[in-house]
């Protein structure tokens, strides 16, 4: 006696995203903390741009 075997396999095609954002409130904070914020990254990146490191002590005296 024989078994059938079949293997189903469905396509879902939705917006993840969405369904998380919607579907969770309770996770709100834990994703505003970890995906990135773009004005945080530019004034992260003006911040690094105005840091002046004092080298003079590692430069050959000038003659």
């Amino acid at each position: 006696m024989g078994h059938a075997k079949e293997i189903i396999t469905m396509d879902v095609y939705a917006d993840n995203r969405g369904i998380i954002a919607d579907g969770a409130p309770e996770i709100e904070a834990y994703m505003k903390e970890v995906l990135p914020n773009p004005e945080e990254t530019e004034i992260f990146k003006k911040e690094l741009l105005e840091i002046v490191v004092d080298v003079t002590e590692f430069l050959p005296d000038a003659v």
